[in-house]
């Protein structure tokens, strides 16, 4: 049966030399880092900002052999995964009170993490939770903000605008909008312009004009 008291005495551990040793190893395998579940206390580098870092707080405690649980310190200034590739990037920063998880890297990432850049080792730690990496989206809430596919349809919700910065947008389809549009440029409907567009077989009267050109 899996125990709970890693790294951590146990009362049959001094029963044989065997025993012992067997604690002794158990002992030094408990110091590598292991991957985390952890809640997130600050964030910091978000938004149109190169990738930041989170404080998080591990939520499984430690244990020693009496069974008595102790809760593991904050980790401070981890840096979070954005999915990014070049200057392109999908922007969903963490946020306090997100559960994540923490990788650990097997050397001191210090200097990497202040320089951004190739860099030796900051010291000689290894397997250290102060050299974590945040991967967020475990174990959250149901999103009340998300752009992404519902029952088979692709649905943008937002508490805010919704910005759209580009050179040019095309839309292949048919467009039907509820609410209002506001354009500070012309629309354009297959070359026919909002803004200057004619009407031919004007007349004075009751009568209609023809379809805008």
């Amino acid at each position: 049966m899996a125990s709970n008291y890693s790294g951590s005495l146990r009362p049959t551990d001094a029963s044989s030399a065997f025993q012992v040793q067997t604690a002794m190893i158990r002992r030094v395998l408990s110091m590598l880092g292991a991957a985390l579940p952890v809640k997130v206390l600050s964030v910091n580098g978000v938004g149109v900002n190169p990738v930041g870092f989170v404080d998080v707080q591990p939520l499984v405690h430690q244990i020693d052999g009496a069974g008595n649980p102790t809760p593991r310190g904050v980790i401070h200034n981890v840096p979070y995964i954005r999915l990014q590739g070049g200057t392109r990037a999908i922007i969903c920063d963490p946020a306090v009170g997100d559960t994540g998880f923490i990788m650990i890297a097997s050397r001191d990432i210090s200097t990497v993490k202040a320089t951004r850049s190739a860099a030796a080792p900051g010291s000689y730690r290894q397997h250290d939770t102060a050299d974590a990496i945040y991967i967020g989206g475990l174990l959250n809430e149901a999103p009340t903000e998300y752009i992404g596919w519902v029952d088979g349809d692709v649905h943008v919700k937002t508490a805010g605008k919704f910005i759209v910065d580009a050179a040019e947008m095309d839309i292949n389809c048919a467009v039907k909008v509820a609410g209002e549009i506001a354009a500070t440029g012309d629309v354009k409907a297959e070359n026919i312009s909002l803004q200057s567009h004619i009407h031919p077989g004007v007349q004075a009267g009751s009568g209609e004009t023809g379809a805008p050109q």
